[in-house]
């Protein structure tokens, strides 16, 4: 996973300037128009469906999932008293979920936060996070604030995965697209990357479905508690974030519980599971 993209990578570019790019392409489209698309293409989990997914031997969330910034684990940060969004900064392969999170922890949802509670109070059913992420692929882009089009716009794809994702909906590529040198041919793509879905995982140790607990299941637990007992103020997901990025350094991923299982699994790993 890089740490680090640079704007002149020719293998990655941000939401933002890929749709400066493409609305250039478009007379009449501005930008933000192309940002409410890939905004709406995001929350609907068209980044995440076999349908896009970009054969890859190695490391095929990079290529085939949005990279976002986010703060790295608190046990390396060494200003711990700054905001989440000033402290020092990875790339993460994410999915809705934390793109959804990270908007509710850094206050980057339109209007009040309260306004959100029936989507961002825990605990939260599937059901409650689907509709949360339907809302938000159907909220105007424009009426989010700044902070939102920053996030946002930060985000990376891989050219690849543009490429495929365009080519899927039948969209005209634009022209540093048409240049760039890709072969995403649908039809020699594999699923990279399964959605799971908490029934699927269980951090009591119990087994559904025939599916064999994760190697790293006991080492995150650990570390999501020990984080907790360290700072109780840090929000869960940030806690989500900070253990499967270390037990990262210490697990192959094929051990590792996808972030989202882990952040749906919080209340349960923090304070057992409900009576």
């Amino acid at each position: 996973m890089p740490t680090y993209i640079s704007p002149l990578d020719r293998n990655f570019i941000s939401l933002k300037r890929a749709a400066l790019l493409i609305a250039r392409d478009r007379a009449g489209v501005e930008p933000d128009e192309i940002m409410d698309l890939f905004k709406h293409a995001l929350f609907t989990g068209e980044f995440e469906c076999e349908e896009t997914n970009v054969a890859a031997e190695v490391r095929s969330e990079v290529r085939n999932l949005p990279l976002m910034q986010i703060e790295t684990p608190r046990v390396w940060r060494l200003l711990p008293r700054l905001a989440p969004e000033c402290q020092p900064q990875e790339f993460f392969a994410v999915k809705a979920a934390t793109v959804g999170e990270i908007l509710v922890e850094r206050e980057a949802l339109p209007g009040r936060l309260e306004d959100w509670s029936p989507f961002t109070a825990f605990p939260r059913s599937q059901e409650v996070v689907d509709d949360f992420h339907h809302a938000l692929a159907h909220t105007p882009y424009d009426v989010f604030p700044a902070r939102a089009h920053a996030i946002l716009g930060d985000i990376h794809l891989s050219l690849v995965k543009l490429h495929t994702w365009m080519s899927y909906k039948r969209y005209d590529l634009p022209a540093f697209l048409q240049q760039a040198d890709l072969t995403p041919l649908h039809q020699q793509a594999r699923p990279a990357l399964r959605l799971v879905h908490s029934r699927t995982e269980d951090t009591t140790g119990k087994m559904q479905r025939g599916r064999p607990r994760k190697a790293a299941w006991a080492r995150i637990e650990a570390l999501v508690r020990e984080l907790h007992a360290a700072n109780p103020e840090t929000p869960r997901s940030v806690l989500a974030f900070d253990a499967h990025k270390i037990a990262a350094q210490e697990f192959d991923e094929k051990d590792l519980p996808s972030l989202e299982t882990i952040q749906r699994r919080m209340k349960t790993i923090l304070y057992g599971p409900p009576a």
